[in-house]
């Protein structure tokens, strides 16, 4: 589990409309299309594909949803000499300080965008999942995307663009999907960075006073952060209703990420292929 860039420098993102994909969840009828960009698939969960900054090629970037922001390690900031400027971000529940730098150039597979802001960070010093990488991909450059589309049996991913939205700064900080939790509706931010499905505690129990788990719950750790692991019956995202083991975590604070009850990683839908399909605010798989 990474970190969740979703602060904006010197205060909060709000997840309004205007910053967030209230997106609808179907079934995936369809092949991935248009060029494949191989990926190494690290962890059973975390997308690594090769792109370039700058004259530099050939860079590992985690292809990362649940990251408002993209990001680039602070060697390979020094290594282009990008001038930084300070600022924080929010981190599951904690404040982490970074600074911004101006990109000139980005590029992954057909993607190429153009003067777009990257935070900078040792990426090692924040999470041990991110250490091998060169830096994260994050929805400020995937939503200018029309869809992306993810293979995982055979290890690709497929960008649809429009040349019009590429050239464009996105708005689209997060990819919210309703999820029916025991009858209640809530609402998860779709995390490519994650393997779990992720829910704030407290969020869950306000929502659902009357919360029934089976079996005994299990303290747990994804690497330094504290969770509580328990099997909730009545989840359902698409289709029937299932028996899903969740994992816990404190909240973060009532005015922190409004509108977000948890994340939804891929791999708790068990889904050979994903779209994200951001001109149609839909999330589809099969």
């Amino acid at each position: 589990m990474r970190f969740r860039m979703l602060l904006a420098a010197g205060g909060w993102l709000s997840f309004a409309a205007a910053f967030t994909f209230q997106a609808g969840a179907k079934d995936l009828d369809r092949p991935c299309s248009n060029l494949p960009v191989p990926f190494e698939l690290v962890s059973n969960f975390e997308i690594v594909v090769h792109g370039d900054v700058g004259e530099l090629t050939g860079l590992k970037f985690i292809l990362d949803t649940g990251s408002s922001f993209s990001v680039i390690d602070r060697r390979l900031a020094d290594r282009m000499k990008l001038r930084h400027r300070s600022g924080r971000v929010f981190n599951f529940d904690r404040n982490l300080e970074i600074e911004w730098a101006e990109v000139p150039e980005f590029r992954v597979g057909t993607m190429r965008v153009t003067d777009v802001r990257m935070m900078v960070t040792r990426l090692a010093d924040v999470s041990e999942f991110a250490e091998h990488a060169d830096g994260i991909l994050g929805m400020d450059v995937l939503s200018r995307a029309q869809k992306v589309c993810i293979d995982y049996q055979r290890k690709n991913v497929f960008f649809t663009l429009d040349e019009g939205r590429a050239s464009e700064s996105s708005a689209a900080k997060a990819f919210v999907v309703p999820v029916t939790i025991q009858g209640t509706s809530m609402h998860f931010l779709v995390d490519t960075g994650s393997k779990y499905l992720l829910l704030y505690k407290d969020r869950l129990q306000s929502a659902l006073p009357n919360l029934h788990t089976e079996g005994e719950p299990r303290d747990a750790a994804i690497g330094r952060l504290r969770v509580e692991q328990v099997n909730l019956p009545g989840i359902q995202i698409s289709g029937a209703q299932a028996l899903t083991p969740v994992l816990l975590i404190e909240e973060p604070g009532k005015a922190a990420l409004a509108g977000v009850d948890g994340y939804l990683g891929p791999a708790a839908l068990h889904a050979k292929r994903l779209e994200l399909d951001f001109s149609a605010q839909t999330l589809r798989w099969q």
